[in-house]
């Protein structure tokens, strides 16, 4: 009977034992790949997870596996183990949602995060601003092997192409529309400033129209616009905000040369039906317009530089095309073949 005992005794030691034995080997192999790797943030995170464990691990099994064992305090270790998961298993939690929020606030990170060559790269730059200013922005809808294979007009295009199609943001989508009608308006010999996204500031009004008539008069458009999704409805409110803001206008810029200032509300849904009598009682032009194509490739002359923004470059929103020899590119090879060349800020000393 000793004999058997001892026997299973002793099994159970050299279990214990190659599992140690495993464990070391384990960590070896850690240490082996943090010292040849480059980027070796996993490794060094896993290797801190082993030892943390390892700790409670071989305190419980050595008060288990010696002569007289204390099951109590391998019990007590343990809990204190779970306790310690748990704590680590928060501050896991909590840098997973600050991860996900700075990827929701800044997506252009995303790259640098999961791709250990692109974030090494972040070391060339000081700060946040710079970051976002030499950067070039092509490299959010391109894989490695597209961006350094395509040449650049078509690496551009391509990148122009896949910005289209992705999902974006209320705000984003609400610009598109104003551009949209902003470029329909141009078609139609009406001079516009694109007036809005300026907050409170803009005054309700997103593009300001001037324009002859057939009789030679002068007038003006207040433009709001609205591109909502089919199942919202305008009301009031915005008929009547429309309608102050172009009695504002009418006041404040009366020493001005124009026949009449007309609110004109451009919208991809309908109005309601108070909306509706609103707009007629106040002389307010509506018009439901789809969302349609339109050329979204800016050819701006800044100091006798021809260049073209794209709209995820940086200064994209805030350039105005109004001078003689600017103009709208449907595509990069147009806006290239006119002596357009998109500014390359984030070349010099920067790496990409």
């Amino acid at each position: 009977m000793k004999i058997k005992e001892k026997t299973f005794e002793w099994e159970l030691k050299e279990e214990h034992l190659n599992h140690v034995i495993k464990q070391y080997q384990n960590k070896c192999d850690t240490l082996n790949n943090i010292l040849s790797s480059k980027y070796p943030f996993y490794c060094v995170a896993e290797l801190y997870s082993d030892v943390q464990l390892s700790v409670f691990d071989e305190a419980a099994n050595y008060l288990q596996n010696k002569s007289h064992p204390a099951y109590k305090s391998a019990d007590e270790i343990k809990k204190e183990l779970k306790s310690k998961s748990r704590e680590y298993l928060v501050q896991y939690k909590e840098m997973s949602y600050k991860y996900q929020f700075l990827l929701n606030t800044f997506p252009e990170l995303k790259q640098y995060i999961d791709d250990y060559e692109a974030l090494k790269s972040l070391e060339f730059y000081n700060e946040y601003e710079e970051f976002k200013e030499y950067r070039d922005r092509v490299i959010d809808f391109l894989d490695k092997d597209e961006y350094s294979k395509l040449d650049e007009i078509s690496r551009n295009q391509l990148a122009l192409d896949r910005w289209e199609k992705k999902n974006k943001s209320n705000w984003t989508i609400g610009v598109q529309y104003e551009m949209y009608i902003d470029y329909l308006l141009r078609k139609e010999g009406v001079i516009t400033d694109h007036f809005g996204r300026k907050g409170l500031n803009d005054l309700g009004r997103d593009i300001i129209g001037y324009y002859t008539n057939e009789n030679g008069e002068e007038e003006i458009y207040i433009i709001q616009c609205k591109n909502w999704s089919a199942n919202k409805e305008i009301h009031e409110n915005v008929v009547c905000q429309l309608f102050g803001t172009a009695m504002e206008y009418e006041i404040t810029q009366k020493d001005k040369r124009f026949t009449r200032v007309i609110p004109v509300l451009y919208t991809t849904t309908k109005l309601s039906d108070t909306a509706m009598k609103f707009a007629e009682r106040l002389n307010v032009y509506v018009s439901i317009i789809p969302m349609g194509k339109y050329p979204m490739i800016k050819c701006n002359i800044n100091s006798g530089n021809k260049i073209y923004h794209l709209p995820f470059d940086q200064q994209y929103y805030t350039t105005k095309i109004s001078n003689e020899g600017e103009f709208y590119a449907w595509t990069v090879k147009e806006a290239e073949e006119k002596g357009f060349r998109r500014a390359h800020r984030y070349k010099g000393n920067k790496n990409n």
